[in-house]
């Protein structure tokens, strides 16, 4: 038995090797993936590179680097989208129908700048065009839908 051969007379079978994977390809791809978002952090916030925010020179400009629209009152400039489906001959509005007269005094009831966003829903013509001309009349914008 102690000439390395086993009871039937045959060699001893060679020994396993285990080879391990390498998990430094894995550990350099994160590696990479940190560097690129610490890079893109860097540049966004030291405003250098690729990301604009309007800050810049931009070419020959006179001065003080104020425009009307920062003097002007945020509240003022943003604009409520206010949506109505025209389906047949009724109007639906949050979740529910309603009638013309109704969804006008709604809507001249909101604060801020409105626009009514209209959506034809298999619409009868001259129910679409009675919204519009009560839009129209009371000085509220809104939006058509656009033909396809």
């Amino acid at each position: 038995m102690g000439n390395g051969k086993n009871k039937a007379g045959a060699p001893p079978p060679p020994k396993e090797t285990v080879v391990k994977k390498k998990s430094g390809c894995l550990l350099g791809i994160l590696l990479l993936v940190i560097l690129i978002a610490l890079l893109l952090f860097l540049m966004k916030h030291f405003k250098f590179g690729l990301f604009g925010d309007g800050e810049g020179d931009g070419g020959s400009g006179s001065g003080s680097g104020t425009s009307v629209s920062d003097t002007v009152d945020d509240k003022s400039l943003e604009e409520t989208v206010v949506d109505v489906t025209v389906l047949g001959n009724e109007y639906l509005y949050d979740n529910g129908k309603i009638e013309l007269a109704s969804f006008i005094d709604t809507v001249k009831k909101m604060d801020g700048k409105i626009n009514v966003h209209i959506k034809d829903d298999n619409a009868y013509q001259d129910t679409m065009q009675a919204l519009i001309d009560a839009l129209s009349k009371e000085g509220i914008t809104y939006t058509t839908p656009t033909a396809e």
